[in-house]
């Protein structure tokens, strides 16, 4: 309850920093593509939860990089390394750029690469200067069960799980490196992990402000009974990093696409 406390009052807080400093932006020609209507069925089943109606919305082609990232701190300093309030990110925050607005130049091919090392409160004010928003948990599910369309494997979640896996390389490889779904979206497995906007939610609710009791157990072991489908490892994997981050953390393999209702 503490932790949720604090996360409410860092929201606040950060919801008057954007409507006092952010400057509005524009990534030109940043392509979206339609998911249609349909129905998320929350991963964890519990007394409380129910199926999800899911509205058509739009998404980003592919998620956002590091060169577009960098016209977003340029045009909002507060957002740049040495600026930021560390109540929004932690010191992880683009660790890997080499200054302020910069890559180094031995990491230019790294330009279109997914930006990572950003934090839940640094993404969702990307989203908010191009207009957009983070996709909710159950969009990006939805969204990244499509099926692929330019590779063909036996298995989309044993796809997932190999992914898992591997240990992150040295070098992140340039959007558009994995295959291609039936919505147009690249890279939805396989390159990063994504935020969602209600991350901390474990369930899919439609009060997703944080977790309860039942949401915590179905996590657990002796609450596995509850869950979708108990074969699921990757379903499994999703939910539980996600249950483990904090909206200031900045992990070197996590970043974000934007999202935009219709």
């Amino acid at each position: 309850m503490e932790n949720m406390k604090r996360f409410v009052f860092l929201i606040l807080l950060f919801a008057a920093s954007i409507g006092a400093g952010a400057q509005p932006g524009r990534a030109k020609g940043k392509p979206m593509h339609t998911v249609a209507k349909g129905v998320y069925e929350p991963f964890f089943r519990t007394a409380t939860t129910m199926p999800v109606p899911v509205a058509a919305f739009r998404i980003d082609e592919y998620a956002v990089t590091n060169a577009e990232f960098i016209g977003f701190v340029k045009q909002n300093p507060a957002w740049r390394r040495s600026r930021v309030n560390r109540l929004f990110a932690d010191k992880n925050y683009l660790h890997h750029w080499a200054t302020d607005t910069t890559l180094a130049p031995a990491d230019a091919k790294l330009l279109q690469a997914p930006v990572v090392s950003v934090s839940w409160f640094a993404a969702q004010a990307y989203s908010r200067w191009q207009g957009k928003r983070l996709p909710t948990v159950a969009e990006w599910e939805l969204a990244g069960n499509g099926k692929p369309r330019n590779i063909r494997f036996d298995s989309l979640t044993d796809y997932i799980l190999d992914w898992y896996k591997r240990p992150n390389p040295k070098v992140l490889p340039p959007v558009k490196s994995t295959y291609l779904n039936q919505y147009g979206l690249y890279d939805m497995h396989g390159l990063i992990w994504e935020w969602t906007f209600d991350f901390n939610s474990f369930v899919g609710s439609t009060d997703s402000r944080g977790n309860t009791t039942d949401e915590v157990q179905a996590f657990c072991a002796a609450g596995a009974v509850n869950v979708k489908d108990k074969t699921d490892y990757a379903g499994f994997m999703r939910y539980g990093y996600r249950g483990s981050l904090k909206g200031n953390f900045c992990i070197q393999n996590l970043g974000f696409r934007c999202a935009k209702s219709i």
